[in-house]
């Protein structure tokens, strides 16, 4: 049994420390956070047995050890507690190490959508976006993506809301191998994310203070007159409206108008005008442009609709709700 546990303390670590390396240095990545915490939850049962049999062991140690042994021991509680403190508080040395991170060099790129809004997929072609309130006399909104049957995969999708003057609030949802790097992974192949969803981030840009290139926007930023929050959009009685709009795109549907194999036909935009105080809680979400043209350099949106043709086969129904 003994030489079991020290075999699997020996791959779990291997696990950690790999899946350790890849969180590091490489965008988010699900199947590695998976392993890491699985890897994590063996080494804790693996260290318990261990602990268990050598139980004994330790007791030896800490009641007849020498003194110099108990000041060493002293002094490795002291370093490890010390070294928590500073990693809960982001001080010295652990920030060092945190700031060479892939997360803490690209934090500007990186996109966190609210923790009051979530989604979940009832079944292949549904999606189901929530978002929550917590003011005080407000309401909620959910939106229901609905694709049609015979597309074999959702296409890449994000949703967010904007002023009624074209700036953006917040991000409600985006495709989550879109959310940690520039230049994601899409077909197999490295993208610039503003030519997937050339809309949606020249106006993330207003937030991030970053331009889809790369550089810094020195006219982005908060001001007083706009809030980067939906929360107070959604309380009830102010006569509240916003837009909220959704930006699909799926990979290799080449045409004769754009015939790039991979971007094929550009994204296609949803829009509805939500007025949280009107009596119909429903809106339907309708085609108003697509992201092709200069839309990938200026963010424009485009709405001549000539030469798109099998892109406008990706919804089926896109439905917004207040939740009042």
């Amino acid at each position: 049994m003994r030489h079991l546990v020290n075999f699997g303390l020996l791959f779990s670590f291997l696990a950690l420390a790999i899946t350790g390396v890849l969180a590091y240095f490489l965008p988010f990545s699900l199947t590695s956070a998976q392993v890491h915490i699985l890897a994590g939850a063996i080494t804790i049962c693996l260290v318990l047995l261990h602990l268990s049999a050598r139980l004994p062991y330790f007791r030896k140690q800490t009641r007849k050890g020498k003194g110099n042994f108990r000041n060493q021991l002293i002094i490795l509680v002291i370093v490890t507690c010390a070294l928590i403190y500073s990693a809960i508080e982001n001080l010295p040395p652990v920030s060092w190490l945190i700031e060479g991170s892939y997360e803490s060099r690209n934090r500007q790129e990186i996109v966190r959508t609210s923790s009051l809004a979530g989604f979940s997929d009832p079944s292949p072609h549904r999606k189901l976006i929530v978002r929550d309130c917590r003011e005080e006399n407000a309401s909620g909104l959910s939106l229901l993506l609905h694709f049609p049957k015979n597309l074999r995969e959702q296409p890449a999708i994000a949703v967010w809301a904007e002023s009624t003057n074209g700036a953006m609030i917040e991000t409600l949802y985006l495709e989550q191998s879109l959310s940690y790097s520039p230049t994601p992974l899409w077909k197999n192949y490295h993208t610039q994310r503003h030519h997937i969803l050339p809309l949606w981030r020249h106006r993330y840009t207003l937030l991030s203070g970053i331009t889809p290139s790369g550089e810094l926007d020195a006219t982005s930023g908060a001001t007083e007159s706009h809030l980067y929050a939906l929360d107070p959009y959604l309380q009830l009685g102010k006569g509240s409206e916003f837009i909220l709009c959704v930006e699909i795109n799926a990979p290799l549907d080449p045409n004769q108008s754009y015939p790039d194999k991979l971007l094929g036909q550009p994204s296609l935009l949803f829009t509805s005008l939500i007025e949280v105080d009107n009596d119909a809680p429903y809106s339907l979400l309708e085609l108003t442009g697509h992201g092709g043209g200069d839309a990938l350099e200026t963010g424009n949106i485009q709405y001549d609709m000539e030469g798109l043709d099998s892109t406008r086969n990706l919804h089926d129904l896109f439905l917004a709700k207040v939740e009042k």
